[in-house]
């Protein structure tokens, strides 16, 4: 009896100490912007008969005069914008993408669930493919690196196919909602434009 007594109040103090080192749902984690920017959507995409909501992506139209992506082996944003103008008829840049390069986004919100993102390409070879990787972020560090899959691109500007992946086990890992989207250019060179996501469940 008298051992178990003790080994009750070992558990009763090791709880009230776990419970005085709870850490609050939302910290530690990277901020996302603001609700207002994770509201901004619309059909970009209804030219081409996509009827669902997007968000520009942050930098995703890549007319900065200094580009918030993270671009390394000779990515480079360049004169030339897509024809079709879905983010603005003023726009005049995009993403050149050599083999072998990459670029990331900055973090951004999304909602768990069915997510896609689409954004305009081409390849100035005439043939050419992109990977597509989700990135799940925190202060403690990258949590899981998720495939969404590999685009191909042809020399004529034109909308990706829908980049899909299921991100609801992403809360499983950790209560964030901080992603950021890494494109690599794995064969020949891209150009790519005027990213978009949409990050709602029900679409």
């Amino acid at each position: 009896m008298a051992t178990r007594l003790r080994r009750l109040i070992g558990l009763t103090g090791l709880l009230a100490l776990l419970a005085g080192l709870a850490i609050p749902a939302n910290a530690g984690l990277i901020g996302t912007g603001t609700s207002g920017y994770c509201a901004s959507a619309s059909t970009v995409f209804l030219p081409w008969a996509d009827k669902s909501n997007y968000m520009l992506t942050p930098g995703g139209s890549f007319e900065e005069s200094t580009t918030t992506w993270k671009l390394s082996g000779g990515a480079k944003v360049m004169s030339g914008n897509e024809p079709y103008f879905i983010h603005s008829r003023s726009d005049s840049r995009s993403l050149y993408m050599p083999a072998g390069s990459s670029a990331t986004t900055p973090t951004m919100c999304f909602a768990p669930g069915d997510w896609h993102l689409r954004f305009m390409g081409r390849s100035p070879s005439n043939s050419s493919a992109i990977r597509v990787t989700v990135t799940v972020n925190s202060l403690l560090g990258v949590l899981s690196i998720l495939d969404g899959g590999t685009v191909s691109n042809n020399g004529t500007w034109k909308p990706s196919t829908k980049v899909a992946l299921l991100l609801t086990n992403v809360t499983g890992l950790l209560t964030t909602k901080a992603i950021s989207l890494r494109f690599t250019a794995t064969s020949g060179a891209s150009q790519i434009d005027d990213v978009y996501l949409d990050p709602f469940k029900d679409t």
